[in-house]
């Protein structure tokens, strides 16, 4: 029961629903109320609980059964078996959809093994005899069960996790005829809700109820597959087909959500045609022109399933619904089963054998995967509302977007990528500015404190409540105020690196290098203070609102890097607030002249079109590597390459991957050269054929300023660091007290991890001699800067 689709398109009113259902007599058919069907699941118990008593609405359990390996597994666990033993056995064991362990045994290595070792059939004899039995019990996502008496007198009941629950699945208290809903709660309805709630600060008049439903600014964003962040509508081959499809209507969107299916998907190229050319659409019978003329002459729903079994094939009303049931549960063989009786009735109804035994295997691919057109309508609404609220609000659609994500970093980095394409600037989180969640401030949207790593709802709350009392005028003065509530060293740590004191006044290096001492005086001061005391920590504003200068001393130091700070802002919130590190390599990026990432979108502003196998150049950070090792046993890498504005998936396979694995790290700024992978429904992808480091302004400009791009050089006078050309000189000479010094062991690491083509010759200081190292190193601006770092500039 769709509840959530049905209040948002037919008009029923969600809270008398119950009352309708227990007092049928005297409940008549009552108004709409569609922001009750919004509410959580856990708001749906509370409401029937406090109306009706707790014992009136119970949830669904769910049951994981022991698979053919887990049931190995956890009895050679059991027994006490060693690991090694019960993991070659159940790797022995096909990796095949719903395989037994019967099966698994004709196998002839599992069976020779099980017939050789006592040890062994012991195993799989027990593991045979529990297989399939349930493993664990969970409760189910979404489902709640509401009785007219106490749950207790239909079903046994238990506790999991202090919440109520059936001990029957799902299936068995349908079975028994319960009454079984499924509250979706689902995320979009929180970001509507929360968008919302961010435009009504600025449009009082905002209504989300009076959306009109032919907005052009809306279908052209969702035609353009610009539907990243949009429900039901934001996966790469659903961008795809939208691209081609170009939704005009409520009912294209409708259409669209039920068609991107398995099984349904394959209409979906006739769907466009017969749209675009309605002129040459054919049915089989003239009975099926009434029921599929609205999408075209192809079957989209369930309900079309089920009229078509009525008007071609003459079953009635509750026959056609058993087919309906059986299509929801995906029971081939009751589907099956039917086939005769179909094609029988719709025989004698005109349609010749062929074309009804056609008609029959079409309904029978598509019903695997067939949406009820109730529950795609409702779907297509919040689809379209979200896409409304991106095409005329984006930066309050984006806040509330942002927010919802706020346990995920990386998804977090992607929607604010989509944002700087927008032109929507996401400031850095700012201790006196930022709240809670995402929010709109001016024309951009302010990093929500929440989001930070290792700060938390709870504490961002104390944050803002303590913020309210008076704004913070100094670092020590936040340390103070908020140590009397709660604070940690973790905490102060994240929003140092966050940046979120800069507008403070004091370095980031100098409050890293003091918030220790800074809390462990303040915590001192705290215990030994009598009251009413005031010290150096309790400086208060005076009454002319002038406050006293800070008497805590901060050391002496530079501030960070640009790219230490950079990292740690990466460090602490997922992303780059004061810079992105492409920033220092922008003269070499021109002159390369790079294809951008955004290519790889579906929506790409320039329009490009990649086909398989191109051959392109692209450059960008390297943000996470992913080695693996192939069935020959040969390394290779995934990895992920961001610029300013997108990403891509790089493949390094075995070959490249040996050649190119020491500039394959996380961090490093690249160029690489590779072919493109394009497959239907999946993002394009990269080959890797090269990579090399990109050049930092200063080594780039440098170079061209000598007129001798093709002549590498190491320039240094112990504090510059210029990095080496793809040309590099032939040797490298290190200087270092001994071999066994802790200087020549860490630079023989350091040679090992990174090796290349330049050789490397050690200068032994206690014998005065030279010896050449048995590997090369790839010279880079980053090896050069580590040897300089731990050997002197010098040496």
């Amino acid at each position: 029961a769709y509840v959530i689709g049905i209040t948002d398109i037919d008009s029923i009113k969600f809270d008398l629903l119950f009352e309708r259902f227990l007092n049928p007599e005297r409940v008549s058919m009552p108004d709409i109320d569609v922001d009750f069907c919004y509410r959580r699941r856990d708001e749906v118990i509370k409401y029937v609980s406090d109306k009706y008593g707790e014992d009136r609405v119970s949830q669904i359990i769910t049951f994981g059964t022991l698979a053919a390996k887990a049931a190995v597994r956890d009895v050679g666990r059991a027994l006490g078996m060693p690991y090694a033993d019960v993991d070659a056995v159940a790797k022995m064991i096909p990796r095949e959809l719903g395989i037994t362990l019967t099966d698994a045994l004709k196998q002839p290595e599992l069976r020779e093994l099980y017939e050789s070792s006592e040890k062994i059939r012991n195993l799989m004899d027990i593991a045979i005899a529990i297989e399939g039995m349930p493993r664990n019990v969970s409760v189910h996502a979404a489902g709640i069960v509401i009785t007219e008496k106490p749950v207790s007198e239909y079903v046994p009941l238990s506790t999991s996790n202090d919440t109520v629950v059936t001990q029957y699945d799902m299936d068995t208290v349908a079975k028994l005829g319960l009454l079984k809903f499924d509250f979706l709660a689902l995320r979009y309805l929180t970001i509507i809700d929360d968008a919302s709630k961010q435009i009504i600060e600025e449009e009082p008049s905002f209504d989300i109820e009076s959306l009109p439903l032919d907005d052009a600014e809306t279908y052209k964003l969702i035609s353009a597959g610009d539907t990243e962040g949009i429900f039901q509508l934001e996966s790469y081959g659903m961008r795809q087909m939208l691209q081609e499809f170009k939704p005009r209507s409520i009912d294209d969107i409708l259409a669209a959500i039920a068609l991107y299916r398995p099984g349904p998907m394959d209409s979906i190229p006739q769907y466009i045609k017969n749209r675009n050319e309605p002129e040459n659409i054919k049915y089989r019978s003239p009975l099926l022109e009434p029921i599929l003329s609205g999408t075209y002459g192809c079957i989209v729903y369930q309900e079309q399933v089920m009229s078509i079994f009525r008007s071609v094939a003459g079953y009635t009303y509750g026959h056609a619904d058993i087919v309906r049931r059986a299509m929801s549960k995906k029971k081939a063989s009751v589907m099956e089963a039917e086939r005769k009786s179909f094609i029988s009735g719709a025989s004698e109804r005109g349609m010749s054998e062929k074309d009804a035994t056609e008609l029959f295997d079409e309904m029978s691919s598509f019903a695997n995967y067939a949406f009820n057109k109730s529950h795609a309508a409702a779907y297509a609404v919040i689809s379209y509302r979200t896409a409304y609220l991106k095409a005329h609000y984006p930066k309050q659609y984006f806040a509330a977007l942002l927010t919802s994500v706020l346990d995920s970093q990386g998804k977090i980095a992607e929607y604010i990528t989509d944002c700087e394409r927008r032109g929507i600037s996401v400031k850095a989180p700012d201790i006196n500015e930022s709240n809670i969640y995402f929010h709109v401030a001016g024309g951009d949207i302010r990093f929500g404190l929440a989001a930070l790593k290792n700060i938390g709802i709870p504490f961002a709350e104390k944050i803002i409540k303590e913020r309210q009392k008076g704004r913070f005028y100094s670092f020590e003065d936040f340390v103070t105020r908020m140590t009397a509530i709660e604070l940690n060293k973790r905490q102060l740590e994240t929003l140092i690196k966050s940046g979120a004191f800069d507008a403070l006044g004091i370095y980031r290096s100098r409050l890293l290098a003091s918030y220790e001492r800074m809390l462990e005086g303040i915590a001192n001061r705290s215990r030994q203070s009598l009251a009413g005391q005031l010290d150096m920590f309790a400086v208060s504003p005076s009454d002319s609102g002038a406050y006293a200068e800070s008497m805590f001393e901060y050391p002496n130091i530079p501030e960070f890097s640009v790219r230490e700070r950079l990292m740690q802002e990466k460090e602490a919130g997922g992303m780059f607030f004061s810079g992105h590190l492409l920033d220092d390599y922008t003269r070499h990026i021109a002159d390369l002249q790079p294809l951008p990432l955004s290519a790889f979108n579906s929506d790409d502003e320039n329009n490009v079109t990649l086909r398989d196998r191109q051959q392109v150049t692209v450059i960008g950070i390297i943000t996470s590597v992913t080695p693996k090792t192939t069935k020959k046993d040969e390394r290779m890498a995934f990895f992920n390459l961001e610029d300013k504005f997108a990403s891509v998936e790089c493949i390094a396979f075995p070959g490249r991957f040996l050649r190119e694995s020491s500039r394959i790290r996380v961090d490093a700024a690249v160029v690489i050269d590779g072919n493109v992978i394009v497959k239907d429904d999946e993002r394009p992808r990269l080959s890797v054929l090269s990579v090399k480091l990109l050049e930092t302004n200063d080594v780039y400009v440098s170079k061209k300023e000598e007129h001798s791009p093709k002549t590498a050089q190491t320039v240094s006078n112990g504090t510059e660091s210029r990095a080496v050309g793809q040309n590099a000189p032939k040797r490298l000479f290190l200087r270092v007290p001994d071999r066994e010094s802790r200087e020549f062991m860490k630079a023989v690491n350091l040679v090992d991890i990174f090796e290349g083509n330049t050789a490397v010759v050690f200068y032994r200081c206690d014998e005065k001699s030279y010896f050449t190292y048995n590997r090369g190193v790839e010279l880079s601006e980053y090896v050069l800067g580590e040897l300089r770092s731990l050997l002197g500039a010098e040496n």
